[in-house]
């Protein structure tokens, strides 16, 4: 439930949409920044909410795919990350599963007649929220640094704004 008054630019309904969005989404929002390593920017959203694309600082496009299918069978959540020969995959479990592992592949192609590589290293199974909670306390301590501090979730959310004012021709 939503206590706090929609935006002054936003409707209800407008509102409403764009809280869903903040809680299906803001952390691909945020893994996105992670894996560029660097800030970006919405430049593009698609107008059936499948597809925001961005631009990092050095100019690198990224995209966030949002289901473009559905399952009832399970959960499919990934991230690729391409590079001029070669990526890394991740295949993230649902984030309520208690002890699966997530999964991770590397493909390199070295070229030059090298054969390519594909390695899929064996993780071990955690429970996500566990984790989570693990580490949240250990960040209190002062033991670690949070991985998203406030500025990153403040920018987050400012991400997840231009998104949404694109979505809706603002």
């Amino acid at each position: 439930m939503d206590f706090d008054p929609p935006a002054a630019d936003l409707s209800p309904a407008d509102n409403e949409d764009y809280v869903r969005f903040v809680n299906y989404y803001i952390h691909q929002v945020n893994l996105m920044r992670f894996l560029l390593g660097e800030p970006y920017r919405v430049v593009y959203a698609d107008l059936h909410e499948v597809l925001l694309i961005g631009e990092s600082a050095s100019g690198v496009t990224c995209a966030i795919e949002m289901s473009p299918y559905r399952t009832t069978a399970d959960w499919q959540e990934s991230a690729l990350v391409c590079f001029e020969r070669g990526y890394v995959r991740l295949d993230l479990p649902a984030p309520l599963v208690l002890n699966r592992a997530g999964r991770v592949e590397v493909f390199k192609d070295p070229a030059k007649g090298v054969t390519p590589q594909r390695i899929e290293p064996q993780l071990p199974p955690v429970h996500a929220h566990r984790q989570q909670a693990i580490n949240f306390v250990r960040a209190i301590r002062g033991e670690c640094k949070p991985p998203c501090d406030s500025v990153e979730a403040l920018e987050d959310l400012r991400l997840a704004r231009d998104y949404f004012r694109l979505l809706r021709g603002r």
